[in-house]
């Protein structure tokens, strides 16, 4: 395994990025895209400017060697959160009182954290590619949106109240993303958009990961008080039925079938889905055909007959009348 320093490592992308790799700028300067080749990886990295306080990268590395980065983090680094696709990053930072000396980041997880004036070690492993999404959040972003800290998790109420940042250090992870993470993060990997619109729609994204991260938190925090009579298992057996619907959304199973598949009574199921996605089953099931036919009409060559069927609607009557109420266009405009 290879040992650098995230300065040196940085130094050494910036060169090699100036050599043999590729940046596009967007025209109104709030995006850039990078496109770099060096000995540690194949790397893209996005950088997206939003409105103050708040600042998004996606990253895709694909390591060929082992690596191990050493970090300083300033006193004044935002809280920061993450969002992994794939692979996984290993990170030691010990005697940091209230944060695990060795932890991992792993696919399909998010975490949300406060981590300033620390040193850490960072390590990817080779042959893997490492897909996150990060976004950054200055602590005064909550006050701008009018927050009361004492409706925030008791942690990051902590950080946000104390002046000195070191006093309540952090690292939270806030378990398996849910589907409606997984949609979003799609969304903005996907945004069809261009110029100031495409900006407005990527903060509205960000904005709508950091809520879901905020109740996924809540869930976590109070338990069973916070999710009625579900207790954690019966949480993780919902987020697998909606992991099961959105794989057969196209003919998905009956309620009293999901429910059997995953171990839950019909009406915890029920109660279960109000909760963790303020939505019905059938709701979820409609909403999520409606994006996933979204995306094929963005993405794909195809008619608007073709997605209804592949999403599941018989009817292109129907299907037309339900995308229009969800996102207020006719879907043959998106063919245009």
């Amino acid at each position: 395994m290879e040992i650098t320093t995230h300065e040196a490592y940085h130094q050494q992308w910036q060169d090699c990025l100036a050599a043999n790799g590729a940046v596009a700028h967007n025209a109104h300067g709030f995006d850039r895209v990078s496109y770099c080749r060096h000995r540690y990886s194949n790397d893209q990295f996005w950088e997206v400017k939003l409105q103050s306080g708040l600042h998004l990268e996606w990253i895709d590395d694909d390591y060929h060697r082992d690596l191990c980065v050493k970090s300083e983090h300033d006193y004044n680094v935002p809280l920061v959160a993450k969002f992994y696709l794939s692979g996984e990053h290993h990170v030691r930072c010990p005697s940091i009182p209230g944060v695990p000396a060795e932890y991992c980041e792993a696919a399909g997880q998010s975490y949300f954290f406060a981590l300033p004036d620390i040193e850490e070690d960072e390590i990817s492993l080779a042959n893997q590619r490492v897909q996150l999404l990060r976004i950054y959040i200055e602590p005064s972003f909550f006050q701008k949106l009018g927050f009361d800290s004492a409706s925030l998790p008791s942690l990051l109420q902590r950080t946000l109240e104390q002046g000195d940042r070191r006093s309540y250090r952090f690292h939270q992870s806030l378990g398996n993303m849910t589907p409606a993470m997984k949609v979003a993060l799609q969304q903005i990997l996907q945004c069809p958009y261009r110029h100031e619109t495409k900006r407005l729609f990527l903060e509205s994204k960000a904005l709508e990961l950091l809520a879901l991260q905020l109740e996924q938190w809540f869930v976590l925090e109070q338990g069973e008080k916070s999710s009625g009579n579900l207790k954690a298992a019966d949480i993780e057996c919902v987020h697998e039925a909606a992991d099961i619907l959105l794989k057969e959304l196209s003919h998905p199973p009956s309620i009293i079938a999901l429910a059997h598949r995953v171990g839950l009574n019909e009406h915890k199921l029920k109660v279960g889905f109000r909760q963790v996605f303020a939505t019905t089953v059938f709701g979820y099931v409609r909403t999520q055909r409606l994006e996933q036919a979204r995306q094929l009409l963005l993405a794909e060559d195809v008619t608007v007959t073709q997605a209804a069927l592949t999403v599941g609607y018989a009817s292109q009557g129907h299907f037309a009348a339900a995308f229009r109420k969800r996102f207020g266009v006719n879907p043959r405009s998106l063919r245009r």
